[in-house]
């Protein structure tokens, strides 16, 4: 059987793509509502509706069952968005595997390296950059700590707020917001196709 051509092969590339998108944000829907829904359950509990002031805490009272339901609301918002940013992390890396794939068929390697010259020989190079922090990103995401983080942080230091310099780049610190991750999903669309 003759090999297929490219363009049947990244219409493929970009159905999963589709696929994957259209997953992130179900999932990114699920915990976008979720701080809606927690307020909504602590005035349930509370009796008070939509419009009704929440009621003052008593943090002189030993056993404020106010204050405890606004403690763990806030735990539970907290998770949410924790939850939020696993989910942005975990197609962060989806999504580079995909594309990872998609290159090592395409070019019949068996280890990724970044495509810029076959990108540069479709028309294409002006993805590369952005591909190669999604590379980056990924990796660090994956990994921790380490010259992907550092890279990535010498790349783009917004992605690591909080900290200054190269050296404390980890996992821990990094951040892919849902424009980022978006950016990322656009960049390997226009690759590829």
């Amino acid at each position: 059987m003759a090999p297929l051509p490219y363009a049947v092969r990244a219409w493929l590339f970009l159905r999963t793509l589709d696929d994957m998108v259209a997953a992130y944000r179900a999932a990114a829907k699920a915990h976008s509502r979720r701080p809606d829904e927690v307020e909504a359950e602590v005035r349930r509990y509370l009796g008070i509706g939509p419009n009704d002031p929440f009621p003052n805490r008593d943090d002189d009272a030993e056993e404020d069952p106010v204050g405890r339901l606004y403690d763990q609301a806030g735990e539970m918002e907290q998770q949410a968005g924790r939850g939020a940013h696993l989910v942005r992390k975990a197609f962060l890396i989806a999504l580079f595997h995909h594309w990872e794939r998609h290159c090592n068929a395409e070019l019949k390697r068996k280890d990724y390296s970044h495509p810029r010259g076959w990108l540069s020989e479709r028309g294409k190079s002006a993805y590369a950059k952005e591909i190669l922090e999604l590379e980056r990103a990924a990796n660090c995401a994956k990994h921790g700590p380490g010259h992907s983080c550092q890279n990535l942080f010498k790349m783009s230091p917004s992605l690591f707020p909080t900290i200054s310099t190269a050296a404390k780049a980890s996992e821990q610190v990094l951040v892919i917001d849902e424009s980022t991750l978006e950016r990322f999903f656009a960049a390997l669309r226009n690759a590829a196709s």
